[in-house]
């Protein structure tokens, strides 16, 4: 008798197991529609099955309860019943209520960003590979830049990557021979055309004779394209020729390093930092010991990260977190509308490509910018390189005069009515419902109306998942009465009862499913109609009658046994 009334953690055990695998299999089916990458096949497939084993859960611990109380002593009534069965039944249901609570979220979130994730590779090679069927070359290039980020060693973006690489080869090759003029400065974004500037620079200036000059452009262009034959040569030239010039050579090399320096500083102090920092990074590659270059390359650092940030910054954010579309919406004495193709966190700041900025107020503005850093309430709208710091990616001001909170440089730094803490929240609020951690579920509620989301469809998920526990219970208790009403006057053999059991957890399955959509009917009708404040112990409450209800109908049940 002990081991029957002991018989319902088997076989919920058991059937959780199957519906894993199951689970499992069906991801296994699909994995190909979903047209996910191979590096997240694996983990992608088991994030569906644990996502499934806890849409299953709720009818494999009615089925579970239900057998278990058939196999229970004969004599015993729905009292008795319940004593044996509900005790391993509501641990079992507390283990899987925080498993829904505090698990599943993450799991779906993961779900989603593989998803989310592989199609954005997708997209990346479908956007490079037409931009270079169309010869734009840089286009192709930074649209390889998302799917760098995800994964390099996918085959598919290795030949893709050569291909653009080659061609990109080809063109700097073919422009250097053949291009007799340097192109315009819109143009310097593009790194071989910024190589070749510098090339036809030091080319003019090794022909006027400024050796020192000619040079020093040289190098510069080789720092950007070192494997250039072309550039290889005129440096090798130049400095064969500045070592003809005779014994002083040393001490003029000298003084146009000060020279430099001077230069650097001369920058610095009138707040030109990008200008400073350029000149000191050359300087430091001449000279890595130097004392003065080194103080000053870290100074010119620190002004600039206060108008400016260097991409690495950006492809790191978005190398490890998810990349979603972005928008907020703010109402008050100055409305604001921010939104960007994707945002990612890192470090202490969110990060945007592609941004839109619209502010409002007594002094309206709109701008746009490929890359934007938002750190506290100051938003940086200019990118550099840092190893080539003519690489420079600058904003758009579509409305307004491109001024802001920096007296260095007010183009490129604005104080926004809002705070990164707030786009974090944004970011988190802004995937599925069901992927947003409890936490900040209950607590995000007011800042989701705050920065322009709507606050029902939060209340609706948290309110489903508070469900979760008292829907496990109510069904448990729904199981034992059920399991007295249909006990058999003979014992169930142990195998018929696990062959049985899945086919009973099926056809539970879609009863259960109705029940869970008029439930959620209910929800949003409560979401509307109560505020916020209220919402939840109003809710609360209902499910604890709704517990009391289904206890006593589960003894009407056992009675008409």
């Amino acid at each position: 008798m002990p081991e029957r009334r002991s018989s319902f953690l088997p076989v919920a055990i058991a059937l959780l197991c199957i519906a894993f695998a199951v689970g499992f299999f069906v991801a296994l089916v699909s994995i190909g529609r979903a047209d996910v990458l191979y590096k997240f096949a694996l983990s992608w497939e088991a994030m569906r099955a644990l996502i499934r084993l806890a849409d299953w859960a709720p009818a494999i611990l009615l089925v579970a309860a239900a057998i278990a109380t058939e196999s229970s002593d004969s004599d015993a009534g729905f009292s008795g019943a319940a004593r044996g069965v509900l005790a391993p039944a509501l641990a079992l249901a507390t283990v899987l209520s925080l498993f829904y609570l505090l698990v599943l979220p993450v799991v779906e979130e993961r779900s989603n960003r593989y998803e989310s994730q592989s199609q954005l590779f997708a997209d990346s090679l479908r956007a490079a590979e037409t931009a270079y069927r169309e010869g734009r070359l840089a286009d192709a290039e930074r649209a390889l830049l998302a799917g760098a980020a995800i994964d390099q060693l996918d085959d598919r973006f290795v030949e893709l990557s050569d291909r653009i690489r080659s061609e990109a080869a080809r063109a700097r090759a073919a422009t250097i021979e053949d291009v007799d003029e340097a192109p315009d400065s819109g143009a310097d974004a593009v790194p071989w055309r910024v190589a070749n500037r510098f090339y036809l620079e030091a080319v003019q200036a090794r022909d006027e004779g400024r050796l020192f000059d000619a040079h020093y452009l040289a190098k510069r262009s080789a720092a950007i394209y070192s494997n250039d034959v072309n550039t290889r040569r005129l440096v090798a030239e130049t400095w064969s020729a500045l070592q003809a010039l005779g014994p002083s050579l040393e001490e003029k090399a000298a003084a146009a390093f000060y020279r430099r320096k001077l230069e650097g500083y001369s920058r610095y102090q009138e707040g030109d930092y990008l200008e400073a920092f350029r000149i000191y990074s050359e300087l430091a590659e001449e000279a890595p010991d130097d004392a003065d270059v080194t103080e000053y390359l870290g100074r010119s650092t620190l002004g600039l990260s206060d108008i400016s940030f260097f991409i690495e910054e950006d492809e790191r954010a978005f190398s490890r977190s998810d990349e979603r579309p972005f928008s907020v919406t703010l109402s008050g004495p100055r409305p604001a509308r921010l939104s960007a193709s994707r945002a990612a966190a890192s470090e202490g700041a969110v990060y945007f490509r592609d941004l839109y900025l619209a502010l409002g107020g007594a002094s309206p503005l709109e701008v746009r910018a490929p890359f934007a850093r938002l750190h506290g309430d100051r938003l940086i709208l200019r990118a550099v390189d840092r190893s080539t710091p003519d690489l420079v990616w600058e904003p758009e001001y579509v409305r307004g005069p491109s001024s802001g909170s920096g007296q260095d440089d007010p183009g490129y730094a604005i104080i926004v009515p809002f705070t990164h803490e707030d786009a974090l929240m944004a970011i988190r609020l802004s995937g599925s419902p069901g992927d947003i951690p409890l936490a900040v579920l209950a607590t995000g509620i007011d800042d989701a109306e705050r920065i322009g989301f709507a606050s029902w469809p939060l209340k609706v998920e948290l309110a489903e998942r508070c469900s979760y526990p008292f829907a496990v219970l109510m069904l448990a208790l729904l199981g034992v009465g059920l399991g007295v009403r249909f006990r058999p006057t003979e014992p169930i053999g142990a195998v018929s009862r696990y062959l049985t059991s899945p086919l009973l957890v099926a056809l539970a399955v879609p009863p259960l499913r109705l029940a869970a959509e008029l439930s959620a009917m209910a929800t949003r009708t409560l979401a509307a109609l109560v505020p916020s404040a209220w919402f939840l112990p109003a809710w609360i409450g209902v499910l604890s009658l709704c517990v009391v209800a289904s206890l006593l109908v589960s003894a009407r049940i056992a009675s008409r046994r």
